[in-house]
C-alpha cells in the first residue's frame, strides 16, 4: 500500500488535536468553580507545592490542575488512540473487525499486515492484562488458520503511542518475554509510517495544537473562577480571610 506523505500525516495529526482539544475547552467552560470537591487536608499542601506559598492563585491551580491535566485530558486520550490514529494515517490504517483489535495496517518496514491492539503509554496495563491481551492474540491466530490465511508469528503487535522501550513496565516486558511484539514510541511510529523522526515531530504538533486551540485561554479563565471563589470564601478551603 502506498506510503502517505509526512506532511499529510501531521496535518491530519493537528486537525485531530485541535478538535480534541477544543473539546475540551468546552469542558472547561461548562465547569463551575463550586463543583469542585476538594480536601481540606490536603489542598493547602498541594497549592504551597506547586508555588511555595498558600494563596488564592496556588489554591486555585492546585484544584484545577489535577483535573484539567490529569482526568480530564490524559483519560480522553486514552479512550480515543484508534480515533487518533486511523484519523491521522487515513487510507492506510483501518479500525479492525476482529476481536480484540484495534486497528489493521501494512508494516513499512517488512511490508507485511499486520493486526494491532493500541495503548496509550508504557505502563498503561495491569497484571489482569497480560491474560486477556495474549488471548486475543491466541484467538486471531487460530481464526487466521481456520481461513487458511498466512500469518507470522510477528504479525500480531501490541502498538504504544508514546515512551521508550526501556520505559515498558513488567506487564509489558511479560508479553514481550511470551513471544509477541510490543512497538513503543518511535518504534512503533517508524513501522506505522516508515519515518524514522516522525514521533517526535506529532509531539510537537500536540504541543501546537494545544498553543492554537481555545483550551489554553478557557483553562486559564477556569483557573480564575476558582480563584475568586477562593477569595469569595476562604473558610471553605480552609483558609483565613487573613491568609489571602
Amino acid at each position: 500500500m502506498d506510503q502517505l506523505p509526512k506532511d499529510k500525516i501531521l496535518a491530519n495529526a493537528y486537525d485531530f488535536f485541535i478538535e480534541f482539544f477544543n473539546k475540551k475547552s468546552i469542558a472547561f467552560k461548562k465547569k463551575k468553580a463550586k463543583d469542585f470537591k476538594i480536601n481540606p487536608f490536603t489542598i493547602q499542601a498541594t497549592a504551597k507545592a506547586i508555588s511555595d506559598k498558600v494563596d488564592a492563585q496556588s489554591m486555585a491551580e492546585a484544584i484545577v490542575y489535577p483535573f484539567a491535566l490529569g482526568t480530564s485530558i490524559a483519560t480522553s486520550f486514552g479512550t480515543q488512540v484508534q480515533e487518533f490514529i486511523v484519523k491521522t494515517m487515513g487510507d492506510p490504517v483501518v479500525g479492525s473487525v476482529v476481536q480484540g483489535m484495534d486497528i489493521e495496517y501494512y508494516d513499512a518496514i517488512d511490508g507485511n499486515k499486520k493486526y494491532c491492539q493500541l495503548k496509550s503509554g508504557p505502563t498503561t496495563i495491569n497484571k489482569d492484562d497480560i491474560k486477556t491481551i495474549e488471548d486475543h492474540f491466541t484467538g486471531l491466530y487460530n481464526l487466521a488458520r481456520t481461513n487458511h490465511r498466512n500469518m507470522g508469528i510477528n504479525d500480531a503487535v501490541v502498538g504504544v503511542l508514546y515512551g521508550d522501550k526501556n520505559d515498558l513496565s513488567q506487564m509489558y516486558k511479560h508479553i514481550i518475554k511470551d513471544g509477541y511484539v510490543v512497538l513503543c514510541g518511535e518504534d512503533f511510529w517508524y513501522h506505522l509510517t516508515g519515518y524514522k523522526d516522525i514521533y517526535s515531530d506529532l509531539v510537537k504538533v500536540a504541543q501546537k495544537a494545544a498553543i492554537n486551540s481555545e483550551m489554553k485561554n478557557d483553562f486559564q479563565s477556569l483557573i480564575d473562577r476558582v480563584k475568586t471563589r477562593v477569595e469569595e470564601d476562604p473558610e471553605s478551603y480552609g483558609l483565613k480571610k487573613d491568609d489571602i
